[in-house]
C-alpha cells in the first residue's frame, strides 16, 4: 500500500512540476497584452525612446571581450547593421570628459570637468575637460546650431589619423580660434583636436532625456558614422569607442514589436546578443517570434490553461480520493487528517511550485514577478481545493458510519 501510495504522490508532484514550469514560461508572454499602437502592456519604453545598454557589468567579463579582437569587430558589425535600419534612428551621444595637459590647455575651470577641491588635491599634470561625444542622428536630432557655415562635414569622420574635426562652446571663443589644436586623450588615444567652429551661444541639448546640458563650455566631438575593423595588433582604443557607441538611444518609427524583431534579427545576424533595452525584458526580445504568436492567439492559450487547471485538479482529487479510500482507513483519517494533507498534497505540489519557477526562470533567464504571483495564487487554489475536499471526505465517511 505505501508503495502505491509514494508512486501517487510522486506522479502528481512531476505533472505538477511539468505545470508550473509551462506556466511560469508562458505566463510573462500571455500577461503581454497587445495595446492599439503596437506595443504590449510589460514593456515601456520612456519618452517615444528605447535604452540600449551593454550588459558587461563584471569588470573581469568586459576584459575579457574587448580583449579580442574578433569581438570587437562583432560590435562594430551589430552597431554599423543597427544605424542602418530605416525603423528606427541610433542616437549615440556620451559625456565622456578628455584629459589635456593642464600647461598646455588655454582655457580656465569653467571648462573643467571636475571640480575645484578635485583638482587642488590632484597630483596629475593633466585635467579633464567637458566634451560630449555624438552621432550624426543624435546632432541631428538635437538641432544642434553651429556659427556660420563651419559645421561638421560628417562623410568626412574616420578617426583613421591622430586628428579629429571639434566644435567648440561659445565661451571657448576667448581661448580658441578656428584652425587651433587642443591635444587630449580620447579613449586612451592621444588625440589632435581641430577646432573647426563654434556652437551658438547657450545651445542646449536634454542628455538621453535625464539632464538638461548647455553646451557654452563643451568641447563637442563627432562620431564616425561607420566602424570598422580592427586586426590583432592595437585595438584598445576601438574597444572602449565600440563599447560607448553601443549605449545608445535607439528612436523608432514604427511599432514597438517590429522594433523588437528587427533588434532580434540584428542580434542574430551579427552574434552580439550581450545588450538590453531598458524597460523591455531581455526574454521578450530573444523570444519574440514566440511572445508576438502567443499574444496573437492568447484568448485560446489562457483557455487553454484553465482547462488544463481544471483537469489536472479533477486528476489530483481523483489521485488523493484513491489515497484516502485504499490506504487509510476512518480511524486514521480522524485522527490524522492535517498530516495526511500536508505529506500528500502541501509538501509535493508546494515542491512542484519550487521546481517549476525555478526551471522556467533558467529558461527565461529572469525572476518575473508575474509568474511567482499566479503561480502562488494557483498553487493556494490547489491547496484550497484539495482540502475542502478532504473536508467533504471526512464528513462524509461519518455520515456513512453512523
Amino acid at each position: 500500500m505505501n508503495t502505491k501510495k509514494y508512486f501517487i504522490t510522486l506522479f502528481s508532484f512531476i505533472i505538477f512540476s511539468i505545470y508550473f514550469t509551462l506556466s511560469g514560461i508562458f505566463v510573462p508572454f500571455i500577461a503581454s497584452i497587445p495595446q492599439s499602437n503596437g506595443g504590449f502592456k510589460t514593456l515601456s519604453s520612456q519618452n517615444d525612446f528605447y535604452k540600449m545598454v551593454d550588459n558587461f557589468y563584471d569588470p573581469d567579463e568586459f576584459y575579457n571581450f574587448r580583449t579580442d579582437n574578433q569581438n570587437i569587430n562583432i560590435l562594430a558589425n551589430f552597431y554599423n547593421t543597427l544605424n542602418a535600419s530605416s525603423n528606427f534612428d541610433v542616437l549615440t551621444s556620451f559625456n565622456q570628459a578628455i584629459a589635456v595637459d593642464i600647461d598646455d590647455f588655454n582655457g580656465d575651470q569653467r571648462f573643467y570637468y571636475n571640480s575645484d577641491e578635485f583638482i587642488d588635491n590632484s597630483q596629475s599634470p593633466t585635467i579633464n575637460i567637458k566634451a560630449l561625444q555624438l552621432n550624426q542622428k543624435a546632432y541631428e536630432f538635437y538641432n544642434i546650431k553651429v556659427e556660420g557655415n563651419s559645421g561638421i562635414a560628417w562623410n568626412s569622420i574616420s578617426y583613421k589619423d591622430d586628428s579629429i574635426p571639434v566644435l567648440l562652446g561659445s565661451e571657448y571663443k576667448s581661448f580658441y580660434k578656428i584652425g587651433d589644436i587642443i591635444t587630449g586623450n580620447y579613449y586612451s588615444k592621444n588625440t589632435n583636436f581641430e577646432v573647426i567652429g563654434f556652437i551658438e551661444t547657450d545651445c542646449s541639448i536634454n542628455y538621453k532625456n535625464t539632464s538638461n546640458i548647455t553646451l557654452n563650455t563643451y568641447m563637442l566631438i563627432p562620431y564616425p558614422s561607420t566602424l570598422w575593423e580592427v586586426d590583432k595588433t592595437n585595438f584598445q582604443f576601438e574597444s572602449l569607442l565600440y563599447f560607448a557607441m553601443i549605449n545608445c538611444d535607439l528612436l523608432p518609427f514604427v511599432e514597438e514589436s517590429q522594433i523588437l524583431k528587427d533588434i532580434k534579427s540584428i542580434s542574430d545576424e551579427t552574434g552580439f546578443s550581450d545588450f538590453s533595452l531598458v524597460g523591455i525584458d531581455n526574454f521578450q526580445i530573444q523570444h519574440i517570434e514566440l511572445l508576438l504568436f502567443i499574444q496573437k492567439h492568447h484568448i485560446l492559450f489562457i483557455i487553454g490553461f484553465l482547462i488544463i487547471f481544471v483537469l489536472l485538479n479533477i486528476l489530483c482529487l481523483y489521485l488523493f480520493s484513491h489515497i484516502l479510500k485504499s490506504i487509510y482507513n476512518q480511524s486514521t483519517l480522524r485522527k490524522k487528517h492535517n498530516k495526511i494533507f500536508m505529506l500528500n498534497i502541501v509538501i509535493p505540489y508546494g515542491s512542484a511550485f519550487l521546481l517549476g519557477t525555478s526551471l522556467a526562470t533558467l529558461y527565461i533567464k529572469k525572476i518575473l514577478p508575474i509568474s511567482i504571483i499566479i503561480g502562488i495564487i494557483t498553487l493556494a487554489l490547489i491547496y484550497l481545493i484539495n482540502y475542502l475536499f478532504l473536508s467533504k471526505f471526512l464528513h462524509f465517511s461519518s455520515n456513512l458510519q453512523q
